[in-house]
Order: structure tokens, then sequence, then C-alpha cells
């Protein structure tokens, strides 16, 4: 392996050891969400993100819908408006804050390199 991705990797994993959901600012991010990750080569790619807080602590699963994959997150994060959820086991990293109304996160995709996502949280 090469030395800059066990150096990613263990920074990541540092992250993920120091990311804490807080219970009451957690449940303002529960529910389902949705968007669309728009990739550098054109592709576009349908996302579901599902976010639940049971017990004090915050679970997210990331549905890539047009690759039929779920990838349940390491570690979730809120602070201030902000959701930080990082999926360790494909090097990601999703990021996002929430809007005043709650009803979109405005943020990135990061795996590589960082693109724009927005997810508009699904009605009850």
């Amino acid at each position: 392996m090469k030395l800059a991705a066990i150096t990613r990797r263990l920074a990541l994993a540092a992250l993920a050891g120091a990311l804490a959901a807080t219970p009451a600012a957690a449940q303002t991010y529960d529910g389902d969400w949705a968007g669309v990750l728009e990739v550098p080569n054109g592709t576009k790619l349908r996302l579901a993100l599902h976010v639940k807080t049971e017990g004090g602590e915050t679970k997210a699963v990331l549905e890539s819908l047009d690759q039929q994959a779920t990838i349940p997150a390491t570690a979730v994060k809120t602070d201030g408006g902000e959701l930080q959820i990082l999926f360790m086991p494909i090097m990601g990293e999703l990021k996002g804050k929430l809007s005043a109304d709650g009803k979109t996160l405005d943020g990135s995709w990061t795996q590589g390199g960082s693109i724009p996502l927005k997810l508009t949280k699904a009605a009850k």
C-alpha cells in the first residue's frame, strides 16, 4: 500500500474516532434525504441518505441507487447546523449544512476529490 493511501486511511480513522453525534441536534437530521451527485465525467448518480437516532446514537446509511450499492456510515457528527458522515469502506465523506427550514443539506461528497451535493429531506 502506498504511503499516501496509508496516511489517508489513518487520518480518516482518527477522524472517525473523534466524531460523536450530539443526540438532540442529530435528531434534526433524522429521516430520508435524496439528491443527485454529478460526477466530473457527466454521470449523474441518484443518492438516498437515511439517518436515524436511537438511544443517543446516530446512524446513517447511504444508497447509491444507480449503482445498487448500500454503504453504512462509519461515523456521524453533527455540530452547529452541519452534518459530517464518514464512509470508511469506500473512503468517502459527506458534509452538509442544514438549511434554516431544515429541508435541505447543502454540502459536498468527497472521495478522492470534492463534488458539490445538495440533499432534500423527504416529506413524512
